[in-house]
C-alpha cells in the first residue's frame, strides 16, 4: 500500500511539473503573441454647436452656460485621439472666382508654400483649369459635423438647495439669496452626435446622463463674480466636470463611428503625383498607400450649388493606387504606383489601403544632382576639373 502510495505522488508530482511547464510555454506564447496596439487615422470633424440652457441665479441673473461648453468641446476634440478639427474651408473661393493663386486655399503657411511649390513643378498654375470638376466641393466636405445638446445641469447643494436647468427648463432659486451658495455635487446630462455633412443624417450619437456625471465639488459659488464672465467658471471645480463629461461623450461618439470608413479627398492632380487633404493632423506617414475613387455624385440641381442626394462607387472600382511620400500639417504627397485609364478627380475620394511596415525605411537621405564620384576625385587630387566653383544639378 506505502509503495503503490509512493508511486502515485510520483506521478502526480510529475503531472503537476508538466502543467506547470505547459502553463508557463502558453505564458509565454501569450506575451510573444500579444497584439501591438495597431494606429489609425482621425477622422477629419466639422464642429456645429452644443446647444444649452443659461444657469438662473436669484434676483434674475444669470450665466451662459452654453458658451462655455462650447469653448470646452474645442479643447476636448483637439486632445482626441479620433478626430481632427476642420475650421475652414480648404478651398476659400469656388474655382470659377479664383484668381491664380491668392488666398484660394486656407492651409497653414507652410502648406501653402509647399502646394504652390507641388502645382509649379507639375506645370500647373491655373488653379481654375485644375478645379474646374463637379466634384471640387467635395474637399470642403469634412467627414462628419458634430454637435450636441447639454439636456440638464444642476448643482446641488446642502438642504437640497439646487441651481441649474432639467429638460423641464430652470430649477426655482427660492431659498437662495444673490450671495451665492455652497455646492457640494455636480452633475450633468449630455448628448452629442455626428451628422453626414451633405444629408444632416445621424452617423452617431452618444449620451451621457447625470447619473454618470455625478461628482462630489464642495465648494462655495460666487454668484457675483459668475455674473462678471466665463472666466470665474474655469477657476471651479466644475469645469473639470463638463470637460469630464464631454470626454465621455466623445469617446462614445468615437466607437460608433468606428464602422464608418476613414476617408479624406484629393485636393490637387499633379499626373506622377496627388496632393490629398490630411497630413500630420490624421496622422498619415510616409509610406502608407491609399486607394482613390472617382464616386458618382447626385444633385438636385447644379452640382456644388443644390441638394445632395448621394453618390459613392463599387469597392472594386478604385482608379488609382498611392504611396505617401511627404506629410505637412494638414496635407499630404501621394506618390501613384498604380493607375487606370481614368485620371482621378479633385474631390475624389481617398480610402486608407494599408499602413507602412514596421521595417519600412523611406528614401536615403542625399543631395540631388551630385556626382559623387567626381567630388571625392577632386577631394582626393586638390584640384578642380571644372572652371566654375558653383555646384551644379546635372
Amino acid at each position: 500500500m506505502n509503495s503503490q502510495s509512493k508511486n502515485w505522488s510520483k506521478k502526480l508530482a510529475k503531472a503537476s511539473v508538466m502543467m506547470l511547464g505547459a502553463a508557463m510555454t502558453m505564458g509565454n506564447q501569450k506575451c510573444e503573441q500579444a497584439p501591438t496596439a495597431e494606429r489609425s487615422l482621425k477622422k477629419i470633424v466639422e464642429l456645429g454647436s452644443i446647444r444649452s440652457s443659461p444657469i438662473m441665479f436669484p434676483g434674475g441673473s444669470s450665466f451662459d452656460f452654453q458658451f462655455v461648453a462650447n469653448q470646452q468641446i474645442y479643447g476636448v476634440l483637439l486632445d482626441s485621439k479620433s478626430f481632427t478639427l476642420k475650421y475652414n474651408p480648404v478651398i476659400a473661393v469656388p474655382p470659377q472666382q479664383a484668381t491664380g493663386d491668392t488666398n484660394f486655399f486656407s492651409l497653414t503657411k507652410a502648406d501653402g508654400q509647399m502646394m504652390k511649390s507641388f502645382s509649379q513643378a507639375a506645370g500647373k498654375d491655373n488653379y481654375n483649369i485644375e478645379y474646374a470638376k463637379t466634384a471640387w466641393c467635395m474637399v470642403n466636405i469634412p467627414q462628419a459635423k458634430i454637435s450636441g445638446a447639454v439636456n440638464s445641469f444642476e448643482l446641488i447643494g446642502g438642504g437640497g438647495l439646487t441651481i441649474g436647468f432639467t429638460p423641464n427648463g430652470a430649477l426655482p432659486t427660492n431659498g437662495l439669496t444673490s450671495a451665492g451658495f455652497n455646492v457640494e455635487f455636480s452633475q450633468l446630462d449630455l448628448s452629442l452626435r455626428a451628422t453626414r455633412p451633405l444629408t444632416s443624417k445621424v452617423m452617431a450619437a452618444g449620451n451621457v446622463t447625470s447619473k454618470q456625471t455625478k461628482t462630489r465639488v464642495n465648494f462655495g459659488l460666487n454668484f457675483g463674480a459668475f455674473n462678471i464672465g466665463p472666466s470665474a467658471y474655469y477657476q471651479t471645480p466644475l469645469a473639470q466636470v463638463t470637460k469630464n463629461a464631454l470626454i465621455k461623450s466623445v469617446d462614445l461618439l468615437s466607437d460608433e463611428l468606428k464602422k464608418e470608413e476613414w476617408h479624406t479627398r484629393v485636393l490637387a492632380d499633379h499626373d506622377t503625383h496627388m496632393v490629398i487633404i490630411g497630413g500630420s493632423d490624421v496622422g498619415l506617414e510616409a509610406g502608407d498607400q491609399l486607394l482613390i475613387y472617382n464616386d458618382l455624385h447626385y444633385w438636385q440641381g447644379e452640382p456644388c450649388n443644390s441638394a445632395y442626394i448621394g453618390g459613392g462607387s463599387k469597392v472594386s472600382s478604385a482608379v488609382a493606387k498611392v504611396e505617401i511620400d511627404w506629410v505637412g500639417d494638414e496635407i499630404s504627397r501621394a506618390r501613384v504606383i498604380e493607375q487606370n485609364d481614368d485620371k482621378p478627380e479633385v474631390g475624389a475620394r481617398v480610402v486608407l489601403f494599408k499602413f507602412h511596415a514596421k521595417d519600412y525605411k523611406g528614401e536615403e537621405a542625399g543631395v540631388e544632382g551630385s556626382n559623387s564620384n567626381s567630388s571625392a576625385a577632386e577631394s582626393s587630387s586638390g584640384q578642380q576639373t571644372g572652371a566654375s566653383t558653383k555646384p551644379g544639378r546635372g
